[in-house]
C-alpha cells in the first residue's frame, strides 16, 4: 500500500468506486455517501474525472489534456496536481 500523503505527477490513481457521479450538460456532479457531500466540477475537471475511470498517472492525464487544450505544460501539470490532491483529500480518488 502506498503511504504517500499527496498525489504526485507519476502517482497512478483511479476514481473511488463508491462515488456516484453524473454528467449534467458537460459538467460532472458527484455524491459521496461517506462524506455526505455533493461536488460539482467544470468541463475540464469532468474530462479528468472521465480519464480516472481506469488507473492512470497524472502525467498521462496531462499529455491528453495538452493535446486538447491550449495550455502551457507547466501550468497544466500544476493545475492537474492541485485538482487531483483536492479530490484525494475528499476521498473521491485513490491510488490505483
Amino acid at each position: 500500500m502506498n503511504k504517500e500523503k499527496t498525489i504526485q505527477i507519476n502517482s497512478k490513481i483511479v476514481r473511488n468506486n463508491k462515488i456516484i457521479s453524473s454528467d449534467m450538460d458537460g459538467e460532472t456532479v458527484m455524491m459521496s455517501i461517506e462524506n455526505g457531500e455533493y461536488y460539482g466540477i467544470n468541463p475540464i475537471g469532468s474530462r479528468i474525472w472521465e480519464l480516472l475511470e481506469h488507473p492512470v498517472t497524472l502525467s498521462e492525464i496531462c499529455e491528453l489534456l495538452l493535446k486538447k487544450y491550449d495550455v502551457d505544460a507547466n501550468q497544466c501539470q500544476t493545475e492537474v496536481l492541485k485538482f487531483a490532491n483536492h479530490l484525494f483529500e475528499k476521498k473521491l480518488i485513490r491510488y490505483g
